[in-house]
């Protein structure tokens, strides 16, 4: 996904400051956390210049050779900070070039060649995250070009609306999202900027969420509304107003973590074109304005519908 792209920009470099696998140092504690430290720099550095045009594999094809360059080089050293190169070239398969298969070859690999090492223990761990990852992918794929899971709405502040399928004609943007989630709270300004731009178009923003049985946001505390939609219904009105949401808000019969979506976090956007088909599924509402913008667009003049001017 283009946003999964831009945000893992800098999780390889982040993945050498957490925890203790390579040295917090000044200066790198072996030639090979030194080798590898370069080798980071040298990938965060592409990050900057942009996501490429093409084949990320091509785009990447010198520091993928580096990675298996360096395990070359240490292969008879059994070091964490050798450990530590190919937890990160896993990574980076797995977050950057989305190579599942190659990074789970690597992460086992890994638990076999440095048993008992700090790497080894993590790697374990990432095996099971990056299966998940691989299945939640799969779903993706699958939902892609298909039609969108129906969503069924208890309450909507657009009249009329109970169902997704209300909107057929538009291009419908998905955001789901809860009271208590920082990170959607915190993507509230992308969200309001995305449907300024697209007001009075064949557009539609649904800021879509469950019952939570809380409240949060309009006092210091949650505010309990467990067993009681009419309150929580009432609630979402002063929460609207006081977080300034210019888009529509609706609650689904459906968990907000909705598993004919793929959805295993929050917030978590899907665009559906206008003849109901899912198109994009597993965004985040915070991925640059104008990538956002491209996707929309693209649909619009699919469907021959006007394009907002910039």
């Amino acid at each position: 996904m283009i946003f999964r792209f831009l945000v893992m920009r800098n999780l390889v470099f982040a993945l050498l400051l957490s925890g203790s696998l390579l040295a917090q140092e000044d200066e790198p504690s072996s030639p090979a956390e030194a080798d590898l430290m370069a080798l980071v720099e040298k990938i965060n550095t592409k990050f900057k210049a942009g996501p490429p045009a093409g084949d990320r594999a091509e785009f990447f094809a010198e520091e993928i050779g580096a990675f298996t360059d360096l395990r070359t080089k240490y292969a008879g050293e059994r070091s964490e900070d050798v450990a530590a190169i190919s937890l990160v070239q896993a990574s980076f398969h797995a977050q950057v070039l989305e190579d599942l298969d190659f990074a789970l070859t690597v992460l086992n690999e890994l638990v076999e060649e440095f048993p008992g090492t700090e790497a080894a223990g993590a790697a374990t761990n990432a095996i099971a995250s990056v299966e998940r990852q691989a299945q939640q992918a799969t779903l993706h794929e699958r939902l892609i070009g298909a039609p969108a899971p129906e969503l069924d709405f208890t309450w909507a502040t657009a009249d009329g609306l109970t169902h997704l399928s209300d909107l057929r004609g538009k291009v419908v943007v998905l955001d789901f999202w809860a009271t208590w989630c920082g990170p959607c709270v915190r993507s509230f300004p992308q969200v309001r900027e995305l449907t300024e731009h697209y007001a009075g178009s064949a557009v539609e923003v649904v800021g879509v969420t469950s019952l939570q049985g809380r409240v949060h946001g309009l006092e210091p505390a949650p505010i309990v509304v467990r067993d009681d939609p009419a309150k929580e219904h009432a609630l979402m009105n002063d929460y609207i107003a006081k977080m300034d949401i210019n888009w529509t808000i609706a609650f689904s019969e459906q968990e907000v973590f909705n598993p004919d979506y793929g959805i295993t976090g929050i917030p978590h956007m899907a665009i559906v074109a206008p003849d109901g088909t899912l198109r994009h599924v597993g965004l985040h509402p915070a991925m640059p304005h104008d990538q956002k913008l491209a996707l929309i667009d693209a649909l619009l003049e699919e469907f021959e519908l006007p394009v907002p001017e910039v």
